[in-house]
């Protein structure tokens, strides 16, 4: 095993976290928050579903950042290619101005945060 073949492997061992930054319209964000409660609660009963995860609402209120922690990037793949992760996100798309989503990999935690 070459040294690019293991450091896919330990990458898809490895946790992983997703962020996604939204910009909600005004009128749907109580909406918005209330739907995503329903369904990482549902979501995360599956097999190999995240982790946990916090949505955080800017003071503005119109500004949402979703993160996700899952055990690997192959529990997270599985996760994306889910059909009814695919439903909730055009459900949502409505209530949508922006989103960016990205991956990320933990590279310190400081303090009382878990």
């Amino acid at each position: 095993m070459d040294s690019k073949e293991l450091d896919s492997k330990e990458r898809a061992m490895t946790k992983v976290t997703t962020i996604n930054t939204l910009v909600l319209k005004p009128e749907h964000v109580a909406e918005y928050i209330a739907s995503q409660r329903e369904f990482t609660s549902a979501i995360s009963a599956v097999p190999n579903g995240p982790l946990g995860g916090r949505l955080y609402k800017s003071i503005q209120g119109t500004k949402i950042v979703l993160v996700s922690q899952f055990d690997s990037l192959a529990a997270q793949t599985a996760v994306m290619g889910r059909p009814e992760l695919a439903a909730q996100i055009e459900k949502l798309r409505p209530f949508v101005e922006s989103s960016s989503p990205a991956l990320y990999e933990e590279a310190f935690t400081y303090g009382g945060f878990r």
